[in-house]
């Protein structure tokens, strides 16, 4: 009885120790953007996996954003992610091609300010999506918004065989 009762106890601490060490969205997970020399991928090309198009997508984010004289967005966060890839799988689904309430982001993801980009597209590259934002003057403004710190992207397939590309970047 005793040795059940201590492998119980131990099951259950290791498990609040597991919940205790998950980030709320208040303490949301950061990791860093790469810069373009440690990004290895051809970010043109129309092959990556879904992760280093998105990685490639916040490089070349980046670039715009050096080329204008502005600090790069240096890290992901995990909320702001979440809440792109969400968005995504939603318009993805749907074919409602929307752009989400911001403040959802703002509550969610605890930050003083969101701005979002979409995209959808085929044969879509990053470069394609992120010339696009700049092109249009409200995604451009939040491309270059100086106060983008933490951003999170989402590339999802929808059923069309169309690519879509959803943006989120915050300010903690």
């Amino acid at each position: 009885m005793r040795k059940r009762f201590a492998s119980l106890t131990s099951s259950l601490l290791i498990a609040v120790g597991f919940l205790l060490a998950l980030p709320s969205s208040g303490q949301a997970a950061t990791w860093s953007v790469p810069t373009p020399g440690q990004f290895a991928p051809d970010a043109s090309s129309l092959t990556l996996s879904l992760d280093d198009f998105e990685t490639a997508v916040m490089v070349t984010i980046n670039g715009e954003r050096i080329s204008h004289g502005l600090k790069p967005v240096t890290l992901f966060d995990s909320c702001t992610d979440r809440m792109a890839e969400r968005w995504g799988r939603r318009i993805a689904s749907t074919d409602a091609f929307v752009h989400r309430d911001q403040r959802q982001v703002l509550r969610r993801c605890r930050t003083s300010w969101a701005g979002e980009n979409l995209v959808r597209g085929t044969q879509l590259t990053a470069q394609s999506m992120v010339q696009l934002w700049m092109d249009s003057p409200s995604h451009r403004e939040i491309l270059l918004s100086p106060r983008a710190q933490r951003g999170g992207v989402a590339v999802v397939p929808d059923a069309q065989g169309r690519l879509v590309g959803v943006l989120n970047l915050t300010h903690p």
